[in-house]
């Protein structure tokens, strides 16, 4: 069964050979020993094992049977049947049956190959442990008597066991299978010269023995070869010293010429072979040293001398030694290790390598730590002392204590960063690791050793980040985080010193339409610029910083009293409305400033950056270009703000929102056939809440769409009785702030589609929105104001004149109506300056095409001026006030339709 034959072709074909051989013997075998073996279990009540030995008899007969099926498939069952027999006769019976399982890896090896192996052998030890921590829980009958922890040691000695002889195994299986190669071509090349062969033979035979005599005897491999022309060559005669050297017999070299060769250590062949060629080349003698490893991983270093003897017409005739130097060089590596093993593993790191003798004060410094500082050796002698006057001043007290604790062993080891004087007068941040090797008697440090590893650039990486951290990339300032840290320690400082302290957040008024209208590079322009005024009025031990956007926040510590927060309040108001030239556009700005103080306003961070913010909040509310303070009146403003949040979502579910209309009189005829849709929230407990409160509110939160959808709607329904009622030209006017044209759910489209369900024109809903819309305006935004004028749906442009160059966005949009906001009407008188600027707008207006609603009419004068310089429409307390829509039903009933003249 393990002698290759000539219809045994290769490893495979021995395994599946060794396969069936053992199914067979298996089945002889198992069928006699079942018999007893099932009678002492069914005595002892273990039924369980008979029935085990014939279900795994019957599938041994069964993978017999199928000898056709794959090698693996069958090996695997094999083992697996193995196994399971095992762990239950290991359950059933006791440790004894250990000697199943170790059959498992043994099988694996022979049959699959040492990886296959490894793994049966790890299953083992998983199963045996597993069964072994189940048999603490449960009855099992083999184990009852075995504690845990003898059962860990029975486990690892069968591992021990169990694994050798798997080595065992494979060392064999190496052979056969090299065996199996060499001998077939062996076999072949002998056949071909049996008769040359025999005449050699008995020519030689008496020198020959003589010689192996000899060599046998002698240690180390002497070997015979002939070298052809070609290169290649064969073994002649290779001493028994092969077995020792190699682990291999001298007949697998003789049938295998590269045998040998295979042993040589990967980084060493290349090496090896191009020294062979070489010599080979020159007709020298070869002489080298390298490394071989052996089947078993053993690695060792050999000497290999050859020279030439003769040469004839068959090739050259060559004789070799080989003798293992392992030792010789393991003596020879721990010199080296002991006198330079601190060169080999520092140096080629890239770092300087010191070694300091510390009694004596001499450091011995390598080359490259002479190259890392730019100094020749004369310019940097070998002493401790020479790098400690090249230290940073601000270093040395830290670099001795690190050194000390090191010393006095309270560190394992010395490592410390530090900046070190170059050549060239620059300052190179390192790092400095060490370790004492040697001490005296009394533990006093002898020797040390260490590098120096230049980290100047993590350093200024390291800077860098935190800088990025800390400053604003544009303007330098510190940011959000770096403010906190100062205002930190500025209230510490305060509160030590009973001192007043001030914090001023600066929003800068009409930025953005700067940005938008100059671009994003201007705009950036005007924050450096912004930030270096606010600077300027500032003192050495105040802080400016920069939030973000257009917002800057001041902190002025150590103030004896309030009046200097006010004072350089005022001068920043005056700094910043001070026009900004920009390349060659000018622009102008100016700054709302929010003032909050401790202790007054507050006595931590956050309350008093939350009463800055709401300061700020009552200066852009109370009309910008100003500052406020805090008050509590503030923080119930802030308060009332964010109940009201909390109201306005569930407000609309609970109706309680009313629509209310303004009539708007056509100027000229006194007609009425217009009219403003307009919110009013009636609050349960709060009442009537004004709009200029909860709108804004509203927009914020996102209320503000589902609201003007509401609204919409209740316009929509009172606009089609009103044109049945009333005048079928009526229109009622809309607002839809830029937040639900911004919204996906507030769409022109949906608006469209409702007049359409409703069966009405588009001309009855006028959309009234703001300039901020058309400041801000998207690709989204223009596509929803031209659904609009496609649906048939007017716009007018609320609050005219009162934002940032409005006239620009006349001619990009297609505008119905302008509304001239009431801060031109109000005041308005026959010499004001307000009538020139209405007649301006009305008049511009006209040439453009658009009406013109007048907002704010609240006298006769105003009615008549307006109604002198042409415009088309007026809306004001004058005509009516807002009131609902059965109230306003009943008005147009009683003046059918027709504001009187007064």
């Amino acid at each position: 069964m393990l002698r290759p034959s000539h219809d045994l072709q290769d490893l495979r074909a021995w395994r599946t050979r060794v396969l069936d051989t053992l199914l067979t013997v298996l089945l002889l075998l198992g069928s006699l020993i079942a018999l007893p073996s099932a009678w002492l279990a069914w005595r002892n009540g273990l039924w369980p094992v008979p029935v085990m030995d014939a279900s795994l008899l019957g599938l041994l007969a069964l993978l017999r049977w199928r000898s056709n099926w794959p090698l693996a498939g069958r090996a695997y069952l094999l083992m697996g049947l193995v196994f399971v027999l095992g762990m239950g006769l290991v359950a059933l019976v006791g440790p004894v049956n250990l000697i199943y399982l170790m059959v498992v890896p043994a099988l694996a090896v022979l049959l699959c190959g040492m990886r296959t192996a490894a793994l049966a052998l790890l299953l083992n030890v998983l199963g045996l442990v597993t069964l072994g921590g189940l048999a603490q829980w449960l009855p099992l009958p083999g184990l009852s008597s075995v504690d845990f922890v003898t059962w860990l040691v029975m486990i690892a000695n069968f591992c021990l066991a169990d694994g050798t002889l798997v080595l065992a195994i494979a060392a064999l299986l190496a052979g056969l299978e090299s065996a199996l190669a060499s001998q077939l071509s062996a076999l072949s090349a002998m056949r071909n010269s049996q008769a040359q062969l025999k005449a050699a033979a008995e020519a030689h035979r008496v020198n020959e023995e003589s010689f192996r005599r000899i060599a046998a005897q002698m240690p180390g491999v002497i070997y015979q070869l002939r070298m052809k022309s070609d290169g290649s060559y064969r073994f002649l005669y290779v001493s028994p010293g092969v077995r020792e050297l190699y682990g291999i017999e001298p007949e697998q070299v003789i049938l295998d010429s590269q045998a040998l060769a295979r042993f040589r250590h990967p980084d060493d062949r290349d090496r090896v072979l191009a020294q062979m060629q070489a010599s080979r080349a020159a007709g020298l003698d070869i002489e080298m040293e390298y490394r071989i490893v052996l089947a078993d991983g053993t690695e060792k270093w050999i000497h290999l001398q050859t020279s030439s003897a003769q040469q004839d017409e068959h090739g050259m005739m060559r004789y070799g030694l080989i003798v293992d130097i392992t030792e010789r060089k393991r003596t020879e590596a721990r010199l080296r290790e002991n006198e330079e093993r601190w060169k080999l593993a520092l140096e080629s790191t890239g770092d300087g390598v010191w070694d300091w003798h510390v009694q004596t004060g001499v450091e011995i410094f390598s080359r490259r730590f002479r190259e890392m500082y730019g100094y020749s050796e004369a310019e940097l002698p070998n002493r401790a002392d020479a790098m400690d006057g090249r230290t940073h001043p601000d270093d040395l007290a830290s670099l001795e204590r690190a050194r000390e604790d090191h010393f006095a062993g309270r560190t394992a080891s010395y490592v410390h960063e530090h900046r070190v004087r170059c050549k060239d007068g620059s300052w190179k941040w390192v790092m400095s690791r060490g370790m004492v090797i040697a001490r005296d008697e009394q533990g006093r440090p002898l020797r040390m050793i260490g590098t120096h590893t230049d980290i100047t650039r993590w350093k200024e990486s390291e800077a860098l980040i935190w800088q990025q951290a800390h400053f604003d990339a544009l303007t330098g300032l510190p940011n959000r985080r770096m403010l906190r840290d100062r205002l930190e320690q500025s209230l510490a400082r305060a509160a030590e010193g009973g001192q007043t302290l001030a914090l001023m957040f600066i929003d800068l008024d009409h930025f953005k339409e700067v940005n938008d209208t100059l671009g994003h590079a201007q705009g950036d322009e005007l924050l450096l610029e912004a930030a270096r005024r606010i600077g300027a009025c500032l003192g050495p031990k105040d802080t400016v910083a920069r939030m973000g956007g257009d917002e800057f926040t001041v902190v002025l510590p150590a103030m004896q009293d309030a009046a200097r927060a006010e004072a350089v309040a005022q001068q920043l108001i005056h700094s910043l409305s001070t026009p900004f030239q920009l390349g060659h556009e000018r622009a102008f700005i100016s700054a709302s400033i929010g003032i909050a103080c401790y202790p007054a306003d507050a006595q931590v961070i956050d309350e008093l950056l939350k009463h800055a913010d709401q300061a700020l909040y009552a200066a852009k509310d109370g009309g910008r270009n100003r500052f406020s303070h805090f008050t509590p009146a503030l923080q119930e403003a802030a308060q009332t703000r964010m109940r009201l949040a909390t109201d306005l979502r569930s407000a609309l579910a609970e109706a309680q929102f009313r629509v209310h209309y303004q009539p708007i009189v056509d100027m000229a005829t006194g007609e009425v056939h217009k009219a403003e849709a307009l919110v009013r929230w009636q609050h349960p407990q709060r009442g009537l809440v004004s709009p200029g409160l909860f709108v804004p509110i509203a927009e914020a939160s996102g209320v503000i769409v589902e609201l003007g959808d509401w609204v919409f709607r209740q316009a929509v329904q009172q606009v089609a009785a009103w044109r049945v009622s009333h005048d079928p030209r009526f229109q009622i006017s809309v607002n839809k702030s830029p937040v639900q044209f911004r919204s996906a759910a507030g769409t022109a489209q949906a608006w469209a589609r409702h007049l359409a369900d409703q069966g009405l024109p588009g001309e009855c809903v006028v959309v009234e929105i703001t300039e901020g819309l058309l400041l801000e305006a998207d690709s989204h935004v223009f596509e929803q104001l031209a659904h609009l004028k496609q649906a048939g749906m007017p716009v007018s442009l609320d609050d005219f004149g009162t934002g940032y160059s409005s006239l620009s966005y006349l001619q990009k949009f297609d505008i119905d109506f302008l509304k001239i906001d009431q801060v031109f009407v109000r005041g308005l008188s026959a010499t004001s300056k307000n009538i020139a600027l209405c007649k301006a707008i009305i008049g511009m207006a006209h040439e453009l095409g658009m009406k013109v609603v007048a907002e704010g009419v609240e006298t006769e004068e105003q009615r008549q001026l307006l109604q002198a310089a042409g415009c088309d429409y007026g809306q004001g307390y004058l005509f009516a006030r807002p009131m609902d829509g059965e109230s306003l039903s009943r008005w147009l009933a009683e003046t059918e339709g027709v504001c009187p003249a007064k």
